[in-house]
């Protein structure tokens, strides 16, 4: 009865989104996995494979770069797909659809928390792009393969090896596989809220956060925002940001669309309607109240996407009256360079 109560308590968005999550691993993941048995896969990579064909090799050309395109070609539609989708409408593919980040959130939501690890609080830009760059150019050059990294290959064949197919039980005592394997574990399932590998090492999410970022400016794309003359400042929002995209500065609500799924969850927890999933304010910030018979009408709240900068970036800025910049790059330079030296000694132990 209780666990009942507990879904029936879930507010309508978080249904409709684990009920697409649900739906989409029906579709992409095994033993089913229909949508990839059209194109003749029994799993998302080959012609699905949506991250490995923008890597840089050594020595690598134009016409390289256009092979790897054509031999991943519905994987790069997919890909466009994705980030067309998330400059207008926000990361609906990471909140709504993955199934790989989505069933590790599941899996962690069923979870206690007394068992979960708390990542949210964690320099997530700097340790996403650090990996990105090292992703993109030192595995490569190192010769690693870009494959012994990734979730989109471990949870099918998890799930292969759960409905008793050699090929998951095989891949799941292989050396990789459990290196695989514990980071599922330790970044989705024992993740709180279990987005931590989409945070930190997920590089369709490292990409889709820069255009999310890019998009929040567009007027006719949808953000979640903040209207921050009705903010109390009661955290709630913040504590409950699955990505731990929201932090409170000089105790207003502010939302850093490097990191923000657009997973409404903020939205539902707040009492006072201060965020919503909508688009800028068609309005004049500084319009008046006006005044019909002795009823103040509030103009229409100042939505705002705000990216976040530390109050000492904030401080400098003002200071110098220069741009702070967004991305502090000797970090996710260091970021870069440490994992590097770990992942090298993590992968090539086993090779």
């Amino acid at each position: 009865m209780r666990v009942i109560k507990n879904i029936k308590a879930i507010p309508k968005i978080q249904k409709f989104r684990y009920g697409m999550i649900l739906l989409a691993s029906i579709s992409l993941l095994g033993p089913l996995a229909f949508l990839p048995q059209l194109v003749g896969n029994d799993d998302l990579c080959g012609t699905l494979c949506m991250r490995r064909f923008y890597l840089y090799f050594p020595g690598m050309t134009w016409e390289d770069f256009f092979v790897h395109v054509n031999a991943a070609a519905i994987g790069v539609m997919a890909f466009g797909l994705i980030l067309l989708t998330t400059l207008i409408f926000g990361r609906m593919w990471c909140g709504y659809l993955c199934p790989v980040g989505g069933l590790a959130e599941l899996s962690s939501r069923m979870l206690n928390d007394r068992w979960k690890i708390e990542f949210r609080s964690l320099p997530q830009v700097q340790i996403r792009y650090g990996y990105f760059g090292f992703y993109l150019v030192a595995m490569p050059a190192l010769g690693i393969s870009a494959c012994s990294l990734c979730n989109f290959i471990t949870i099918p064949r998890l799930i292969e090896a759960m409905s008793g197919e050699y090929r998951g039980m095989i891949y799941l005592v292989s050396s990789v596989g459990l290196v695989n394997l514990g980071l599922l574990l330790l970044l989705g399932v024992f993740a709180s809220k279990g987005r931590a590998y989409c945070q930190f090492l997920c590089p369709i999410g490292a990409a889709d956060s820069i255009i999310n970022r890019i998009g929040a400016k567009l007027p006719f794309a949808h953000r979640i925002r903040v209207a921050k003359e009705r903010c109390t400042g009661c955290n709630i929002c913040a504590r409950n940001c699955m990505c731990g995209a929201i932090k409170m500065v000089d105790k207003i609500a502010t939302v850093d669309q490097m990191s923000c799924m657009s997973c409404h969850e903020c939205v539902d927890v707040c009492d006072w309607n201060a965020l919503a999933w909508t688009t800028p304010p068609k309005h004049h910030i500084n319009e008046p109240k006006r005044i019909k018979k002795n009823t103040e009408i509030f103009p229409l709240p100042d939505w705002q996407a705000v990216h976040i900068h530390s109050k000492k970036e904030a401080l400098e800025g003002e200071t110098t009256g220069r741009a702070v910049p967004q991305v502090n790059w000797v970090s996710v330079f260091n970021a870069m360079v440490l994992l590097t030296v770990i992942s090298v000694m993590i992968v090539g132990s086993f090779l």
